[in-house]
């Protein structure tokens, strides 16, 4: 299956990983969760803050079926 990642903000960095595609999508054999997409993009779980499936919250271990888009934010400050 396809999915779209959009890793944002420090997360940004693991984008380029090689097993993503120039259009931010990710090839996954299925079934899987989210956080099969996080172990493959080597994302750190302890820097993911907010997960969203489809413009809706999730978690990381929401299911992934083909055509998919998932956020990833990590814990941001400001101030």
């Amino acid at each position: 299956m396809k999915i779209e990642v959009r890793l944002f903000a420090s997360l940004a960095a693991y984008a380029d990983h090689g097993d993503m595609d120039s259009e931010g999508c990710l090839n996954l054999e299925g079934p899987a969760t989210i956080r099969d997409a996080v172990l493959r993009l080597g994302v750190p779980e302890q820097e993911i803050k907010l997960v969203f499936l489809n413009g809706i919250g999730a978690s990381l271990d929401s299911s992934l079926k083909d055509k998919d888009r998932v956020g990833i934010f990590p814990p941001i400050g400001g101030g």
